[in-house]
């Protein structure tokens, strides 16, 4: 019995709404982190509907577990989220993949100090005291992260736990500690360089994914073109970031209001010369440097088969090699 045209025409039809339910899309921290600043451009500039992917928003994460629970139950079953919680969940059994490296390196995070420290360089910490939020948090794997590529070692620099960012920053102010790590938009929404001076900035942070894309493995399963269709969205607003850097800035001085425009530029600009956001290749050694601050926080006792928790298929082509 010969297939009616009609028939192929609604097949299609039901593939395309498949592909393009309304769904929104999760983001550790997006209007307080940097690293989904190609999602806020794809959004903006269209392109998720040019691939096929029906996005109505973007929902910001809480961090760390919370935000990969949050994306394991989305309707997408997938999230940008912070890559150490993702590893330490795929180490443990859950099934998840990471299917894309969105951020190549620290540079969302700054360094400070007060402006009349003695302290100019990230060696100049030895013996000093370093404030943290909570242990096994990013700002002190960070840290960890920083010294090490100083030349210093595990024990050099005193580790201040101090229950949030604004203690960290408060304890800073006050002497209590020397240094801290703290997110460029938090920087700058508190005053940025008037009030504090980056000992470490930008450029010299280290190759360690802050985020990645991550997917679970029904979504792997059931919704692939969502996938491919989400990740080629977002390389098109990495690269319109990089090629079009001052029209991305009118867009994300929206984002994230009410920090003041001229230093949304500023924080962009250096995130371009950074080269922060990766347009989705897996780099197993970033991975790797990942694993190992992990281990050197106590977040993980032993190494992880990391080939066994990636997925590079749903990336464009060229950027599965």
């Amino acid at each position: 019995m010969p297939i009616r045209p009609s028939a192929i025409i609604a097949s299609l039809l039901l593939a395309a709404v498949t592909t393009s339910q309304a769904a929104d899309l999760l983001v550790t921290q997006y209007k307080n982190d940097p690293a989904g600043a190609p999602y806020a451009i794809a959004l903006e500039k269209g392109f998720f509907k040019k691939h096929g992917v029906d996005i109505t928003g973007i929902v910001s994460g809480a961090g760390g577990g919370a935000s990969v629970r949050a994306a394991m139950a989305s309707d997408l079953g997938f999230g940008d989220v912070t890559a150490a919680p993702v590893i330490a969940a795929a180490a443990q059994g859950q099934d998840i993949k990471i299917v894309g490296i969105t951020s190549q390196s620290l540079a969302s995070l700054a360094v400070i100090v007060m402006p009349n420290s003695p302290l100019k360089t990230a060696a100049d910490l030895k013996g000093k005291k370093f404030g943290i939020s909570n242990p096994k948090s990013l700002g002190e794997m960070m840290g960890v992260m920083v010294m090490e590529k100083a030349g210093l070692k595990r024990g050099d620099v005193e580790m201040v736990a101090l229950g949030s960012l604004g203690g960290a920053l408060t304890a800073l102010e006050k002497g209590a500690v020397d240094a801290t790590a703290i997110p460029v938009i938090l920087f700058r929404t508190r005053g940025g360089e008037s009030k504090y001076r980056v000992l470490v900035g930008a450029k010299d942070l280290p190759l360690i994914p802050s985020q990645v894309g991550m997917a679970t493995t029904k979504a792997i399963k059931e919704q692939p073109q969502r996938l491919r269709a989400i990740q080629a969205a977002r390389r098109d607003g990495t690269r319109f970031i990089y090629e079009n850097t001052e029209e991305a800035i009118r867009i994300l001085a929206k984002v994230y209001e009410p920090m003041p425009a001229n230093d949304v530029a500023i924080m962009v600009k250096d995130l371009v010369a950074a080269k922060f956001w990766s347009e989705g290749r897996i780099d197993m050694t970033m991975l790797q440097n990942a694993v190992r601050a992990m281990k050197a926080v106590d977040m993980l006792e032993k190494d992880v088969d990391l080939k066994s928790i990636v997925d590079s298929s749903f990336l464009p082509a060229d950027l599965q090699k």
